[in-house]
């Protein structure tokens, strides 16, 4: 009996250690645990510090941006836009704009007040999001991935800016913020299309040379439209458009001796002045009895003037002067 109660109370006694000691492993895994999540949140917190900091914005020409109507949209926008959040503005900030990154530390901006781009004209592809017609922007400037949809459903015109991936669709919020507070009835009027304030011969070689150029000129497709009467016109998405017109005179920028370019047989006179906003220069051939304008986006390639050249040199009469 003695024995058995021996081991008996031996076997309580190593029993009653045992369960502090797992209560005290359990509770050091939860210390564990929290530290760790601890040290999670306090990573994410700094990662963020580091990463959704203010926008820098300079000064730029926007003549409404000081507006209380831009102060009130910029007031009204949604914290995100896509996958953008709202960070604000470095001090100091310009009136009427607004920053937000996106997790990788992307930029993008808004700013209100602007002018409506030259790019906006009668042959523009809107589209509709959030209650506001949006025409998308690509930045010709070699190396960048600029892109800019600018809001010209109501006034004042609101500019959306970054390198990053925005759809239409991700500017919902900003345009039903836009159609709150701006006006409608006073939104921008398109501008005219390119090459339309020259006068065209409308010759029968000039026929002949505009049946003859591709219906495609490089990722530019020939559009079928009555918008640039006595013109042709290529448009691809995002970009200004290609215009063609035959029989035009050449600009008073150019003087003899000026400086040309050589595309096969075709010389090429460059008029380098650009339309406020616009990033497409206007090129004469030179050569021929018809002379050829063409308005062409910087960063629309060689191919374009390429397959005019040719057309131009099977379609038109040769002249000995240049």
């Amino acid at each position: 009996m003695s024995s058995r109660s021996k081991v008996t109370d031996q076997g309580s006694s190593t029993t009653g250690h045992e369960t502090p000691r797992r209560r005290g492993a359990v509770l050091a895994l939860l210390i564990a645990v929290v530290f760790v999540v601890f040290v999670l949140v306090g990573a994410k917190i700094i990662v963020d510090r580091s990463v959704y900091t203010p926008v820098a914005m300079g000064p730029v020409d926007a003549p409404a941006a000081d507006g209380t109507v831009c102060a009130d949209i910029t007031a009204d926008l949604p914290d995100r836009v896509g996958d953008f959040r709202d960070v604000g503005v470095a001090d100091p900030a310009p009136e009427g704009t607004a920053g937000y990154r996106d997790s990788g530390g992307t930029e993008l901006s808004l700013r209100c007040g602007v002018g409506a781009p030259a790019q906006y004209t009668s042959l523009s592809s809107l589209e509709d999001s959030g209650g506001e017609r949006w025409l998308q922007i690509g930045d010709a400037t070699p190396g960048s991935d600029l892109t800019t949809w600018y809001a010209v459903g109501h006034s004042p015109v609101v500019a959306v800016t970054t390198d990053g991936r925005l759809t239409a669709s991700d500017l919902a919020g900003v345009g039903e913020t836009i159609a709150r507070h701006g006006d409608a009835d006073d939104s921008p009027s398109p501008g005219d299309v390119p090459l339309a304030e020259l006068s065209a011969s409308g010759s029968d070689t000039c026929t002949a040379l505009e049946d003859a150029v591709p219906d495609t000129l490089g990722e530019y497709r020939r559009l079928d439209t009555d918008a640039a009467e006595g013109s042709l016109v290529w448009a691809a998405d995002g970009r200004e458009p290609v215009v063609l017109r035959c029989g035009v005179d050449l600009p008073d920028s150019y003087e003899a001796g000026a400086q040309l370019t050589q595309i096969d047989e075709v010389p090429w006179f460059q008029d380098t002045a650009l339309a406020e906003g616009s990033t497409a220069g206007v090129w004469y051939s030179l050569g021929y009895a018809d002379t050829v304008a063409v308005s062409l986006p910087l960063d629309a390639g060689n191919s374009v003037l390429t397959a005019v050249s040719e057309a131009i040199d099977e379609n038109l009469e040769r002249t000995a002067e240049q």
